[in-house]
């Protein structure tokens, strides 16, 4: 019997944390909001991510910088997957 793998958000195959990616060998980590997800594949688009971690678009996504520094990331633009690559939804700001 076959069972198939679905996010929180119910898309299919996209498994956060420690599943993702241990059946087929080499994998990427990286972390939104502290929380960790794995993928197959080295780069990846921002929109990928966003999707994966439950951010719309129309939100955002912010990319830390190993110096703290960030900056957004656009969901067409590719993203490198370097060891311990963090990023954060990004912030909405309510005028008062």
């Amino acid at each position: 019997m076959e069972t198939s793998s679905q996010d929180p958000q119910g898309h299919p195959g996209a498994r956060p944390d420690e599943e993702r990616g241990r059946e087929q060998g080499k994998f990427y980590t990286f972390f939104v909001d502290d929380r960790e997800f794995r993928v197959n594949e080295p780069v990846i688009t921002g929109a990928e991510i966003m999707d994966l971690a439950g951010i719309a678009q129309s939100v955002g996504l912010i990319l830390i910088e190993d110096d703290g520094t960030q900056r957004q990331i656009q969901p067409d633009e590719q993203v490198e997957l370097k060891p311990g690559r963090r990023f954060k939804k990004a912030p909405r700001f309510k005028r008062g």
